[in-house]
Formats: C-alpha cells, sequence, structure tokens
C-alpha cells in the first residue's frame, strides 16, 4: 500500500470520528445530563408555582444541609427533558423505597405509618407525610400532625420559643427521641426512659459551649446524681425524680416562669406527685447543689457525715476482724491444738525439759 493511500485512508478515519461526535451532539437523546445548577436556574425563583398555584420553589440551601444534600436532583427525579418546559405533562414521581426499602424495619415505634404493602409509589407516598418532598418538613410541625397536644406543650416551651426565633442549638423532637428509631419512654432501650433521660438532657446541658453562650447554669448532671434522686435512679430505680419529673417533658420553662413547674409557688404540687402533703417549707431546700465551702452548713454536715461513716465502718470491720480471730483460737483449743504460745507456757521449751 502506498504512502498516499495509508494518508487517505487516515484523513477518513478522523473524519468518520469528527462525523460521529457531530451526530452524537445532535441527538436529542444525547444531551448532557442537567446539573442541580441547571435545575435552581428556575426551582430558585420563590415565585415560580405551577398551574395550579402549587409552589415549586425549592431552598438549596435547606436542601444541602438535609440527609439528602450531596444527591443531584436527578439521582430522584428521573426521565426528566430539560429542553422542555414543563418538562412533561406528568412528572413520574419519586419513588422513594427504591433506595429505601428497608424503611419499615427502621421505623422501630412508627412502622405503623409504612405500609406493608402497596406498590412502590403508594409506599413512598407516605414517606411526605413526615419527611416531606425533600427531607425539609419542619421540625417539630411534622411531628405535631400525630402529637398535637406535644406540640402545644413544646410551642410554649423555652426549646420551642427558641426554635422559633431561628436557633441552631435548641433541641427539637429528633435530638431526644432520636429520629425514626424512636421508641417508647416504657422501653429500656429508648433514650427517655426514666433510667436514661438525664444523660439524654445532658447532651445539650453538659456542654461548656452552649452553657457559656447561653448562661446556663452548669454541673446540671454532676449535683443530680450526687442527690437522692440520682444515686437511685443510677441504681435502676425507674420511680424516684428524674429530669422530666420536675421541668417537664415538653413544656419545659424557665423557673422565674409562672406557668413553670418549677416556679415557687408551683413547686408544692411538682414535689407533690411523689411526696404527698409537700408544703412551701418542703420545697425551700436546693437540689442542683455543689457540696462546697461555699455552702459551709451543708459542707461541712456533709464532711462531717462522710467522716462520720468511714470511722464507724472501720471500727465496725475492725471489731468483726478482732471477733473472728478470737473464735479462731477458741476453736484450735477444742480441738486439741493449742496454741504454740500457751504450750510453751504450760510444759516450758524443749531445751528446759531436756536438762531435767
Amino acid at each position: 500500500m502506498s504512502a498516499r493511500n495509508v494518508q487517505i485512508g487516515k484523513i477518513g478515519l478522523a473524519a468518520s470520528v469528527l462525523l460521529l461526535a457531530l451526530v452524537m451532539l445532535l441527538s436529542p437523546g444525547a444531551a448532557v445530563d442537567q446539573t442541580n445548577a441547571d435545575c435552581m436556574a428556575c426551582h430558585g425563583d420563590k415565585s415560580l408555582t405551577r398551574s395550579d398555584g402549587k409552589p415549586l420553589y425549592v431552598d438549596e440551601r435547606a436542601l444541602k444541609k438535609t440527609s439528602h444534600g450531596q444527591l443531584s436532583c436527578t439521582d430522584c427525579h428521573t426521565g426528566l427533558d430539560i429542553s422542555k418546559t414543563p418538562h412533561a405533562d406528568k412528572i413520574q414521581p419519586v419513588t422513594c423505597v427504591d433506595c429505601h426499602s428497608d424503611a419499615r424495619s427502621k421505623h422501630t415505634t412508627h412502622k405503623n405509618q409504612v405500609p406493608e404493602e402497596g406498590t412502590p409509589l403508594e409506599i413512598s407516598i407516605t414517606c411526605k407525610d413526615c419527611h416531606g418532598s425533600h427531607m425539609n418538613k419542619a421540625l417539630p410541625g411534622a411531628c405535631g400532625i400525630c402529637h398535637p397536644e406535644a406540640l402545644e406543650d413544646y410551642e410554649g416551651s423555652i426549646h420551642g420559643r427558641a426554635v422559633a426565633r431561628g436557633s441552631k442549638d435548641a433541641p427539637v423532637c429528633v435530638d431526644c427521641h432520636k429520629g425514626y428509631r424512636s421508641t417508647s419512654p416504657s422501653s429500656p432501650n429508648s433514650p427517655v426512659h426514666p433510667v436514661r433521660i438525664a444523660d439524654t438532657c445532658s447532651e445539650c446541658h453538659a456542654s461548656e459551649k452552649l452553657n457559656k453562650e447561653y448562661n446556663l447554669p452548669t454541673r446540671r448532671l454532676e449535683t443530680y446524681r450526687e442527690s437522692y434522686h440520682g444515686i437511685a435512679n443510677r441504681f435502676g430505680d425507674t420511680t424516684v425524680a428524674n429530669c422530666a419529673s420536675c421541668h417537664g417533658s415538653h413544656d419545659i420553662r424557665r423557673s422565674s416562669d409562672p406557668k413553670s413547674s418549677i416556679h415557687k409557688k408551683n413547686l408544692p404540687a411538682t414535689c407533690g406527685k411523689c411526696h404527698p402533703g409537700a408544703n412551701e417549707n418542703y420545697t425551700k431546700g436546693k437540689i442542683h447543689v455543689e457540696v462546697t465551702r461555699k455552702e459551709p452548713l451543708l459542707y461541712y454536715v456533709s464532711s462531717g457525715f462522710k467522716w462520720l461513716t468511714i470511722g464507724t465502718m472501720t471500727a465496725l470491720i475492725g471489731h468483726i476482724g478482732l471477733d473472728l480471730l478470737a473464735k479462731f483460737r477458741r476453736r484450735r483449743s477444742r480441738r486439741g491444738f493449742p496454741s504454740p504460745a500457751r504450750s510453751s507456757w504450760r510444759s516450758g521449751s524443749p531445751m528446759r525439759r531436756s536438762s531435767r
């Protein structure tokens, strides 16, 4: 083959490749996948609505903070043609169970919210009831659909009002109940079980950063653990007072709030739930007390009682030890095995016997 023919062949091959690439670029089915930026060019407009008035705006910043924030729009919304506006007469609905086929097994307490039977679409529709269309349904409003009384209490609480002001640190439902894995408070595995609730509350109230930023009192968990209630709770007593017993569970308020369960006027009733007959004098004592020299009466009484207990126990153990030793010696004597000291005294040493 001549060099000319080889050159013509190379030119023809290059032309074929270019022609094929041009055909692929111009082909409607070969369009480059659209990016999130392409979608947000329209869906980032707050005024965008459907013909029936339903808003089509998507808050991209809020979406990125959700568990789906790293996904592409087309990971969930399939079959869209960006060249058409609207994209299709009927947009193909998102089927959450394509990825979350184990949803029912994960929702331990709320498993009945996930249908056992039905098409993937029918099951997926129920996901939006709690999570919203983009995992952005506001809490605790979503939980309040089924728990309206708890929502009403929460909205009036110090936590609920902080969330309403835009605080990102105040807890919402999932922070205490741990989301879809939440279990009944009567379950030992529940984070709000009477034995575990102090640890759950301390996730925030033992934080030096939060206590300093919001000027909250410190050492709440330690002082509770050192009290009678805390000691009994630590050993598994589920009837003794815990955080929620005094402060409430959803309607938690400052002690200065007249509606607070720990307001000075309401304390007799709060303590009276466990201690019938509690009056104002009964409630004058502090619960969260650090026993230091700043509280001299409590400090010296506590220290005195501690050393009295240590001294008493030491004397008791010593007395028991001496008593056991005496019993051991008497038992040896009764069996015919006199102690070496007594044997030496009665019969004399072997050297003395031999000299006689």
